[in-house]
């Protein structure tokens, strides 16, 4: 299924506006800011979509990064150590 024209024009513009964002914070193409804000580094690069990076601001900021609605793994078995034909 094809993507509407609508959510392709959505990411296009967040994908644009995170790099204006850095580009802002860097003094790239724009006057450079008199002091860095790092939680706007921070929200581009979500709006970029760079893998991780809310993971990694929610351990920066001390929140809970575990999931609880991860299922517990199964234990692994005991009979792999041994050759399949073995008792």
């Amino acid at each position: 299924m094809r993507p509407s024209t609508r959510d392709v024009l959505r990411d296009i513009g967040t994908w644009v506006g995170g790099w204006m964002i850095i580009f802002k914070q860097a003094g790239i193409l724009f006057p450079p800011p008199t002091e860095v804000n790092e939680t706007l580094v921070w929200m581009a690069a979500a709006l970029i979509g760079v893998p991780g990076v809310a993971q990694l601001w929610q351990a920066r900021s001390g929140a809970d990064t575990s999931t609880d609605a991860s299922p517990p793994r199964p234990p692994s078995p005991e009979s792999s150590r041994s050759s399949p034909g073995a008792p």
